[in-house]
């Protein structure tokens, strides 16, 4: 529960990255990313539906979509000049969707309404800081500021999946904060956020976007290097350093294939994915279905199938989710 609830809310804030990007970029790829909102809150409804039932989910769909709605209507009021409506929709955020949906998650598990309230203001200031940082072309503080946004997403998430816990312990059996869960829970968000960061990265390279491309190579990198401590945790200094430098030149390949030169995806796919694999000792099949995913996100960035891009974006940040939780076993 504890990692569902983080993976989907940090999916939230990469997904809204992707759509304000759209937006600032006037690409087409914009309503795939929108419908992706709507099913990744069609996700996180269900997950806290298995808990609180199915009038619970129903209202919590309801607020979620609310929030959605006013996030993209931020992003639009940015990038159209129109200070009203953006204006108007960090209000709503802040103010109305704050204070319902703190209510009604308050009112389900337990968990204190002033709390509720506080992070979800604290995250609607984190949301609009990388939206101004991609329309003024920050990309150093647009990729520095969307990590806080992730980051602070699972504060949300633990705390809801330990009062579930206590609250439902014929049904959610287990401690979430135990070492094992704080291990699966960090290996998948960072591997989630690595993957999403990646096609960003690869996308500025396709179009050519040389400042951008920049800022999501030292953002990849720093990624990397928070993988590498938590990886620490489980290896030795040996075989720790090792992986970091095999991730270091994944991401090197993805962007050369991205840039159009070498390597082919063969290459990709033959020589980087038995090699870690044996290394993090994980299932080579899981570590080949994440690369090829990953190459089919680019081939749709280089072809611009703007219908197909973000679905398969997910998947390809799925697949990041059985490799990691084979790395914490």
């Amino acid at each position: 529960m504890r990692t569902r609830l983080d993976l989907l809310l940090g999916e939230h804030v990469m997904i809204v990255a992707k759509e304000s990007a759209a937006a600032v970029n006037r690409s087409d790829e914009y309503p795939a990313y929108t419908a992706l909102l709507s099913t990744n809150a069609a996700d996180l409804a269900n997950v806290f539906g298995s808990a609180f039932g199915r009038t619970a989910a129903y209202q919590f769909s309801k607020s979620w979509s609310t929030q959605n709605g006013l996030v993209v209507d931020y992003a639009i009021g940015v990038v159209t000049h129109d200070d009203d409506k953006a204006s108007a929709s960090v209000k709503g955020l802040a103010g109305a969707f704050a204070t319902d949906f703190a209510q009604l998650l308050s009112s389900v598990s337990g968990v204190s309404q002033d709390a509720v309230t506080q992070l979800t203001r604290e995250q609607v200031v984190d949301d609009k800081a990388f939206i101004d940082d991609l329309f003024a072309s920050k990309y150093s503080s647009y990729y520095s500021d969307l990590h806080t946004a992730y980051a602070h997403t699972a504060r949300l998430g633990d705390a809801l999946a330990s009062q579930i816990a206590r609250k439902f312990p014929d049904r959610f059996p287990g401690d979430p904060t135990l070492l094992g869960a704080d291990l699966r829970v960090a290996f998948n968000l960072l591997l989630q956020e690595h993957a999403y960061t990646s096609t960003m990265a690869t996308d500025s390279v396709v179009a050519k976007r040389g400042e951008e491309k920049a800022a999501a190579g030292a953002a990849l990198k720093s990624g990397a290097g928070l993988l590498s401590a938590a990886l620490g945790r489980l290896y030795d200094t040996g075989a720790s350093a090792e992986l970091d430098r095999l991730w270091a030149a994944r991401d090197k390949m993805l962007m050369d294939y991205a840039s159009g030169f070498d390597p082919t995806p063969e290459s990709l796919t033959n020589g980087y994915v038995t090699t870690f694999a044996n290394a993090a000792h994980v299932d080579r099949l899981q570590v080949l279905r994440q690369v090829q995913a990953t190459v089919k996100v680019i081939d749709d960035q280089k072809a611009r199938s703007s219908k197909t891009l973000a679905a398969d974006d997910r998947a390809a940040a799925t697949a990041m989710q059985p490799i990691a939780d084979s790395l914490q076993g």
